[in-house]
């Protein structure tokens, strides 16, 4: 009766996917650039010059989504 039974996978909404999901088709393609330029944007930069236009996101979750430890890989 209880063979099958395994713990649920909680799967939480990564912060980078939540915001690109609210932004116009030409924004999300400017992050999604930014996201992939490692080189030129840091995830403090990146977290920053967002915060400066509005978009209210931290490092961390940045961070997290560049190096796929979010729930977006």
């Amino acid at each position: 009766m209880l063979e099958d039974m395994v713990p649920e996978v909680r799967v939480t909404p990564c912060k980078v996917r939540k915001v690109a999901a609210e932004m116009s088709v030409e924004d999300n393609a400017i992050l999604t650039a930014a996201l992939d330029n490692v080189e030129d944007w840091s995830s403090n930069a990146l977290a920053r010059a967002l915060c400066q236009r509005g978009v209210i996101i931290t490092e961390k979750p940045i961070r997290r989504h560049r190096n796929k430890e979010c729930s977006c890989s």
